[in-house]
């Protein structure tokens, strides 16, 4: 199951059109498998990955941290990842004149967020490189190809799609995180 959820995430980062390609085809209405079977494991590894990250980056390592990075690094996107599947739910009929199925907008959400889940397991693991995260602007791409190959929009309304999409999946686990922090000032 690993396996192929790495090679899934491998294959939409470096080859986003082959990758929508093979889910477009592969595309069913079972969204209890997709999340079973990608994204709540994508999260655990990022939540694992903090947990061993903190490890690095502390002289001195003690549990009550290590659940703080947890909580710091995975609430952001498991939040994140329902409020985008709510904007683009609610917000397809404005920006591409058809409403998409509900069941489609959580898949397209948690595939085109691939870049960002990536980048946020690299750094968790390690935290020393926090410019890594800057490689999350490639959801633009990841998001186009998605747009033509998965979704299917018509051209006309391509790039305006793209731009919001795109600036909802990387802003919406930014702005929980800071909500997060403000909120909580002891995980700082």
């Amino acid at each position: 199951m690993y396996k192929q959820l790495v090679i899934l995430l491998f294959n939409l980062v470096f080859h986003p059109e082959k990758a929508w390609k093979t889910l477009s085809e592969e595309q069913d209405t079972d969204n209890a498998l997709f999340l079973k079977s990608y994204l709540y494991p994508v999260l655990g590894i990022i939540a694992l990955f903090s947990f061993i990250g903190i490890l690095f980056s502390m002289q001195k390592w003690d549990a009550e941290s290590g659940i703080k990075q947890v909580i710091k690094e995975t609430v952001p996107f498991f939040v994140g990842y329902f409020l985008v599947v709510l904007a683009l739910y609610r917000l397809s009929v404005k920006f591409i004149e058809e409403e998409l199925p509900r069941s489609v907008c959580e898949r397209f959400a948690g595939y085109a967020s691939a870049a960002i889940y990536a980048t946020a397991m690299f750094c968790a693991l390690f935290p020393f490189f926090p410019f890594v995260k800057l490689l999350s602007i490639y959801t633009f791409y990841i998001v186009w190809q998605g747009a033509i190959h998965y979704l299917k929009i018509k051209e006309e309304y391509l790039a305006k799609f793209t731009i919001f999409a795109s600036i909802i999946i990387m802003g919406v686990p930014l702005f929980v995180g800071w909500l997060l922090e403000l909120t909580m000032p002891g995980l700082k």
